[in-house]
């Protein structure tokens, strides 16, 4: 599900979104500002600490967490349509 985190679109599903809640109850939820950039589908493109501002290692570790999981969810996606379209090449062989 797409949801606003420092004014960018991000794809997070409601476990992540959960983990993001507890964050910023314990640091200040500007921290995500200025720290990554995402594409228009929410996914994380990059995620670069700032050089001049102090960032919190659990906001880092989590984006780069979030970035590396919505990877993962985008290749199970590729291989459930390859899995799907090898049982419907197999039925029509079988036919």
């Amino acid at each position: 599900m797409i949801r606003a985190i420092a004014n960018k679109r991000l794809d997070l599903n409601n476990a992540e979104y959960q983990v993001y809640q507890k964050i910023i109850s314990i640091v200040d939820k500007h921290e995500f500002d200025n720290l990554f950039e995402t594409d228009s589908n929410g996914k994380i493109i990059s995620v670069f600490p700032p050089i001049d501002k102090q960032v919190s290692m659990v906001v880092v570790y989590f984006l780069f967490n979030i970035m590396i999981n919505q990877r993962a969810r985008s290749f199970d996606s590729v291989i459930k349509d390859v899995e799907f379209l090898k049982s419907k090449i197999s039925q029509m062989e079988n036919k």
